[in-house]
């Protein structure tokens, strides 16, 4: 029986596994590898890469730093209302992109409650690469902050108390013991957050179409020149992010085995 039962999740896996396969499969067949390859030399798909990439990090970096105490305060406290809150923390999850979108566009253009004080000083988000910042950051919160919060709560609090009657402050409590022990569970939500503004389009195109980022770009591919154009500079993101993904998981492990020692 035992055999049996892991025998029928084997083929479900592989069943899953080609499902995601298949389609890349395709994507790759679809285009003669000498076109594919002269995507690379772009200047154009290279710039959206960049402006990609760089929105994607500075959108994490500014989340981890302002989610991770959120996460942190959902885990350790309880407090009136944090259904209410949880419930807004998860609701750029369940919402369209476009919608959320919007809203990013509404609350920071020109005449928006944030985007209007903002503008007066020269900082504005319609069309620049702060617009691209905000709407990744709308949607990508989330992941950090769930995650932070599922690491914090696989911490026994029972250590935080023992360092705390040995009198360690709250702050070294945080960062001798809860934070190292969390550290697994943030690293993962800090890699989602940042696929997860990378990969964003729908949010990112209603508040700023330009400069592009590459799902944006590789609409606009389809838009002007149909499938092919469009195939090839989504086989070449998909190669660069793949490479990104696999080298972030190779050095935050190896950063984790050392911390771990």
């Amino acid at each position: 029986m035992k055999n049996y039962f892991l025998l029928i999740f084997l083929v479900f896996s592989l069943l899953m596994m080609l499902f995601i396969l298949i389609p890349i499969i395709v994507l790759y067949t679809f285009v003669p590898f000498g076109n594919f390859i002269s995507i690379f030399t772009n200047r154009s798909f290279l710039s959206t890469i960049y402006v990609t990439f760089l929105a994607g990090l500075i959108s994490t970096v500014i989340i981890g730093i302002l989610g991770i105490p959120l996460g942190y305060l959902m885990a350790r406290t309880n407090f009136l209302g944090k259904n209410f809150i949880q419930g807004l923390i998860d609701l750029p999850l369940v919402v369209p992109d476009t919608v959320a979108g919007l809203i990013v566009f509404l609350t920071f253009y020109s005449n928006g409650i944030i985007g209007a004080p903002l503008s007066r000083v020269g900082i504005n988000f319609v069309n620049t690469l702060y617009g691209i910042v905000v709407a990744m950051m709308f949607v990508g919160a989330p992941f950090m902050i769930n995650t932070s919060k599922s690491g914090f709560l696989s911490v026994d609090p029972k250590l935080e108390r023992v360092s705390l009657s040995l009198g360690a402050s709250r702050v070294s409590t945080f960062f001798r013991i809860t934070l190292p022990l969390s550290l697994d569970s943030i690293v993962n939500g800090l890699v989602m957050t940042w696929a997860k503004g990378v990969a964003s389009f729908g949010s990112i195109i209603v508040i700023a179409y330009f400069p592009m980022v590459a799902p944006t770009y590789i609409y606009n591919q389809f838009l002007l020149f149909g499938t092919g154009a469009s195939a090839m500079a989504a086989g070449a993101f998909l190669l660069i992010t793949l490479f990104i993904f696999a080298l972030s998981r190779y050095v935050t492990g190896r950063l984790m085995r050392w911390l771990k020692r």
